[in-house]
């Protein structure tokens, strides 16, 4: 499996809980890292999010990304 593959199936298995937590607002991929995409970032949050990361995927690194609530156009 590949790197790209690995990203891949993290995304997959973790989005739902993610998407769950009040201030994510997306997941994606991005510099070969999971990118979550928060509103708020602070501590608890991170330790939130990692704590999903890490138990759906340890090998995977998360990056942050601060953006506002995504909505459908």
């Amino acid at each position: 499996m590949t790197r790209n593959d690995k990203l891949q199936e993290a995304k997959r298995r973790a989005s739902e809980a993610l998407l769950a937590l009040t201030h994510v607002s997306g997941v994606g991929i991005s510099g070969g890292k999971l990118a979550i995409y928060v509103t708020e970032d602070s501590p608890a949050v991170r330790d939130e999010v990692l704590g999903i990361v890490h138990e759906v995927a340890p090998s995977i690194e998360a990056t942050f990304v601060v953006t506002g609530m995504f909505e459908k156009q």
